[in-house]
């Protein structure tokens, strides 16, 4: 079984409870490009240059066509 691409390390975010503090609970967050907004993704094409092809890959999925470099 392979992971989704991801664009940054997953980080471990605390659950907070109704007053806004910080619980023993937590969960991971998985940065992957398919749950990224499009608008993020088309910034990030410029920035990260060794993520490009798969961020080429997820907005041509979507239909979108990628800014020229």
């Amino acid at each position: 079984m392979n992971m989704a691409p991801k664009l940054k390390a997953s980080t471990k975010e605390y659950i907070r409870d109704k007053n806004n503090r910080m619980t023993n609970r937590w969960y991971i967050k998985h940065y992957t490009v398919a749950s990224t907004p499009t608008e993020e993704l088309l910034s990030s094409y410029r920035t990260l240059p060794r993520k490009r092809n798969v961020i080429k890959r997820e907005l041509s999925k979507r239909g979108v066509s990628t800014p020229s470099i």
